[in-house]
């Protein structure tokens, strides 16, 4: 198979290209819109008692899947009972009742007296509003979203704030997509401007990152399709870039390394190029097949939490040693990346472009990678 890989890849390289190309725009346009689908939760096991306790309460008692909570504070005299606040607080329990994914609203303004007295601050100044949000896990979360950013807002002097479970979850979720955007403008130039020195071009640099992204789109593409029937975690994005990134970088090294190797040894490019993939090839498929093995334990657990973290771990791995087998390669023979064989650093003719070469001395023995 690989000898074929490697046949097509000098046979065709530009439709080779352009086939990936292709498929990467698509699966881009497709997944990069699965973060609107993810959810925070999926840490408790749906078997268990409690999680039947809950699911009971929402079904035959209307309690919701979360509870949203929304204090409204008056830093006045009169606090919570002011007219302001008594307002405020009576519009947005009102608004909550008349959504389709509420069930039980309970304001310090709308109960009884005694339970009333129950919602509102030791000092008086901030009244609670309960509301139970249906949808389950994942649906609550968004419908909880929209509703705080509907009616979560200062107004007549009034500080509106929201709280609870559903916005702990949705906090978690905005925090995880912040943090996802940092993770990736801080990791992806520094990884480029080690990998010109690592692999002495800029060419050759690019070459992992292309590698990186085209696993990282294929796999937010396969996670949207898994968000159709099941439910995935936000966590599961985190875990797609670092690993795409990472075996991204790993596995073109490999290849790279190798091809450069063959090419120092005297053979020429076309032999050179068979001749990594039957070797630094085999290498990075055994290496994707043990990596993906192991994330399939995760599966077997009732939490979609960690059965996120195989949907994703599977993909990315899988997609990125395609890219590094299929598309590296025929990158390497339209492009002449890494044609010239280079030297360590530091060596007698003070190259600094090969220190790829001296992260894996081991390539250069016949057979291995």
């Amino acid at each position: 198979m690989l000898h074929r890989i490697a046949h097509l890849a000098l046979a065709a390289p530009r439709r080779v290209l352009a086939v990936a190309a292709l498929v990467m725009v698509a699966a881009g346009v497709f997944g990069i819109p699965v973060a609107k689908s993810l959810s925070a939760g999926g840490f408790q096991d749906p078997t268990s008692e409690s999680a039947r306790a809950t699911a009971l309460l929402s079904d035959k008692f209307a309690r919701g899947d979360m509870q949203l909570v929304i204090s409204v504070a008056d830093d006045s005299a009169a606090g919570a009972n002011s007219p302001a606040a008594r307002a405020v607080g009576t519009d947005i329990a009102a608004k909550l009742k008349a959504s389709p994914y509420v069930t039980e609203v309970s304001s310090a303004w709308t109960v009884p007296p005694p339970a009333a007295a129950t919602l509102i601050s030791k000092d008086g100044k901030t009244g609670l509003i309960l509301a139970g949000i249906t949808g389950g896990e994942s649906g609550a979360q968004k419908h909880a979203k929209e509703l705080t950013d509907q009616l979560v807002h200062d107004r007549d002097g009034v500080t509106v704030r929201a709280g609870g479970e559903a916005m702990i979850y949705v906090q978690i979720n905005g925090q995880s997509e912040k943090d996802l955007l940092m993770m990736e403008s801080i990791a992806i130039p520094l990884s480029f401007l080690v990998l010109v020195w690592v692999f002495g071009g800029l060419l050759a640099a690019a070459l992992p990152l292309a590698v990186g992204g085209f696993a990282i789109l294929g796999s937010l593409a396969v996670l949207r399709g898994f968000t159709m029937v099941t439910d995935v975690s936000i966590f599961a994005l985190n875990l797609t870039v670092a690993m795409g990134l990472a075996l991204a970088i790993d596995y073109t090294l490999l290849i790279v390394s190798r091809y450069r190797d063959e090419l120092a040894d005297g053979a020429d490019p076309d032999r050179a190029l068979v001749r990594t993939m039957v070797t630094a090839g085999r290498t990075v498929l055994f290496s994707a097949m043990t990596v993906a093995l192991s994330m399939v334990a995760m599966v077997l657990f009732p939490m979609y939490f960690l059965k996120s973290f195989a949907y994703a771990g599977i993909a990315v791995v899988a997609l990125a040693a395609f890219a590094a087998i299929v598309v590296a390669p025929a990158a390497i023979v339209l492009l002449g990346i890494a044609s010239t064989p280079t030297t360590c650093a530091g060596s007698s003719d003070g190259s600094w472009a090969g220190p790829s070469r001296c992260a894996n001395p081991s390539s250069r023995r016949s057979g291995t990678a």
